[in-house]
């Protein structure tokens, strides 16, 4: 019986019926695979230039949408607000067979846990294999609040510490994400995961394309895993200003265990990020893998994070988690999101991500081609597989025309990959320099095994980029 924590999203009560909202939105399928004729479903939509008053200063994000197509694309730029909203609301997922079963599953549950039926909402849904999902809320307001800088759990990687931190340390499943036990970084010698996934080979993985399937296609659909977010948490940063995050975050896949980044700074490319003095919750900005992350039963996530203050001059660095553990897929046959904590002996490691069932690999390419004299804000945001979660692509400034990227994204067989851009006036020029624009497009692809789409999207009159969307799989049949 698959149980874990997902998004922390109030829920509207369930009455008396199985069909809710979940994380995982409806969406209308019509065709796909082979047989479609188009990437491209639906409309590709194009927001007008926002109105400007004079004098206006720096745009939020939020002020630079509107409409019905504005806020499903909202995320927040710093790490949430000091209570820090994925923890606020605990959900716990029941899957059973029918729904009597399900019914005294729940009675059972809150039994055990001793909360009070009016503290709790349920919703569920009908999952693709027939199962009926419960998801019940713990909305007591206070009940269980996140854990606080000054009370965060703390352990090294040694596994009688770990062991103690996670099944002696009190509610610590109802304060934070869902704990994983966090093994020792591979130095020499022998180490648990060590012949498993290679981890004496630090090289990373190549992007190749070693099957022909010009005539005959033997694509088969793998099973990923997306990355949304990585965030430190408990973090103690007790000097002036930002903290300066440099290190990395990898997956190493069963098959070809190397290194495959999801996250790399190195000391002079370090990450300013803003950490919350409460809470000790600074979110990092992930890149793109070089290719999408195969899991068909595990993969392993190791990392090694340092951090530095912006008011420190020795030259010095602090190592503040590093370690890996495995990710484990084995009974789940539909795709599901997960939020999961790792605690380390100066802070925890929060990683949220996807494992998408049956999908493929959607490269998106962009390369900027008209741009003002002064340069844009551009933002590239993606949504994959029906799931409502932003994934963050790209948040930069681009300066000339020519500027391009890359990014790897896993989208489920017969869904849609959706795309959001927005091209906006940079922050730091002056009222004469200002044109007052801000423009946003966003497109929905289908997926498929071979296929690729060329876009010029416009972003008013101030600037454009091309973008490419092409679909493959690794995994062939022989």
């Amino acid at each position: 019986m698959p149980q874990y924590m997902g998004e922390s999203a109030a829920a509207p009560p369930l009455n008396l019926g199985f069909v809710g909202e979940s994380e995982q939105l409806p969406m209308e399928i019509e065709g796909g695979g082979e047989s479609a004729e188009s990437l491209v479903h639906g409309r590709c939509k194009k927001r007008p230039p926002s109105p400007s008053l004079p004098g206006d200063g720096e745009d939020s994000p939020k002020s630079t949408t509107s409409g019905d197509n504005g806020d499903e694309w909202f995320i927040s730029d710093d790490s949430g607000s000091e209570e820090d909203e994925d923890y606020e609301d605990q959900e716990v997922l029941i899957c059973c067979a029918t729904s009597t079963f399900c019914y005294l599953l729940i009675c059972r549950n809150l039994s055990i846990v001793g909360s009070k039926p009016s503290n709790l909402a349920i919703r569920g849904v009908i999952s693709q294999t027939s199962q009926i999902c419960f998801v019940m809320t713990d909305l007591t307001e206070g009940a269980y609040p996140p854990f606080t800088s000054d009370n965060f759990p703390t352990a090294s990687s040694d596994y009688d510490e770990q062991v103690a931190v996670l099944y002696t340390t009190p509610d610590i499943k109802r304060r934070g994400p869902p704990p994983i036990m966090l093994f020792p970084a591979f130095k020499t010698g022998y180490h648990l995961f060590g012949s498993d996934y290679n981890l004496a080979d630090k090289s990373e993985v190549a992007v190749s394309n070693d099957w022909d399937c010009s005539n005959k296609c033997h694509c088969y659909p793998m099973d990923l895993i997306q990355f949304i977010d990585a965030k430190i948490a408990g973090y103690q940063h007790t000097h002036p200003g930002h903290a300066k995050i440099f290190g990395f975050i990898a997956v190493r896949e069963k098959i070809k265990p190397l290194r495959n980044y999801v996250y790399r700074r190195n000391i002079d490319n370090c990450e300013a990020v803003s950490v919350k003095r409460k809470t000790g919750v600074a979110r990092l900005s992930l890149n793109s893998p070089a290719r999408v992350i195969s899991m068909p039963c595990r993969a392993l996530i190791e990392f090694e994070l340092h951090a530095i203050s912006e008011d420190k001059t020795d030259g010095g660095d602090d190592l503040i988690i590093e370690g890996c553990t495995e990710l484990c897929n084995m009974t789940v046959s539909v795709s599901f999101i997960q939020n999961q904590r790792l605690y380390g002996q100066r802070c925890a490691l929060d990683i949220k991500y996807l494992v998408l069932i049956n999908a493929m690999e959607a490269r998106v390419d962009i390369e900027v081609i008209r741009v003002p004299a002064h340069g844009i804000n551009l933002k590239l945001l993606a949504k994959t597989s029906g799931f409502s979660n932003v994934i963050r692509l790209f948040r930069g400034t681009v300066m000339e025309v020519g500027f391009s990227a890359s990014f790897a994204v896993a989208v489920e067989e017969y869904n849609y990959l959706d795309l959001y851009i927005e091209g906006s006036q940079r922050d730091d020029l002056t009222p004469a320099q200002k044109m007052r624009q801000n423009e946003w497009w966003q497109c929905s692809f289908r997926s498929r095994y071979h296929g690729v789409e060329d876009l010029v999207v416009e972003l008013g009159d101030f600037a454009a980029v091309s973008v490419k969307i092409s679909f493959k799989s690794y995994e062939k049949r022989s």
